[in-house]
């Protein structure tokens, strides 16, 4: 069945608790992610953001997350174990420079923020932890340029 997918607004997201746990493929194997998506509905958010045993910005229950950053975009590297998913790739194809790395929590503070998954495409980010997240330009019109044709 095809069904066009209700709007979806800026989300409000939180840091969850429960850390990311690394895994190389898609898997029925969500527990972190389940139990992160519970925290952020009773903390009244939208989503949540795991970060590794480390400390390391992973990903988003069902997302990969992106930020602006000076002149160019920053995400997570893979080898933290995040998902390579499309919406991922996706970005990735469409900016010329994309730093991959390992970050801390406090490389979001005062960024742009955005999420993306396949299903969404790119989504902006409203709040994290309760702060707003300022809006940035360049992410409406990577969100234009997401679906081709």
């Amino acid at each position: 069945t095809v069904r066009e997918l209700p709007p979806l607004g800026p989300p409000a997201v939180i840091t969850a608790s429960e850390p990311h746990r690394a895994y190389p493929h898609k898997t029925t194997e969500r527990d972190c992610f389940m139990d992160a998506g519970q925290e952020a509905e009773v903390a009244e958010a939208d989503d949540a953001l795991l970060l590794t045993h480390e400390g390391w910005i992973a990903e988003g229950t069902v997302w990969t997350v992106f930020w602006w950053g000076g002149d160019g975009l920053w995400t997570p590297s893979l080898d933290l174990g995040i998902l390579p998913g499309i919406g991922r790739a996706r970005v990735l194809e469409l900016v010329q420079r994309v730093e991959q790395g390992r970050y801390r929590e406090q490389a979001l503070a005062g960024k742009s923020l955005f999420l993306t998954n396949a299903v969404r495409g790119i989504v902006p980010i409203a709040a994290l932890d309760g702060a707003p997240v300022p809006a940035d330009p360049r992410t409406a019109e990577l969100a234009r340029r997401f679906w081709p044709g």
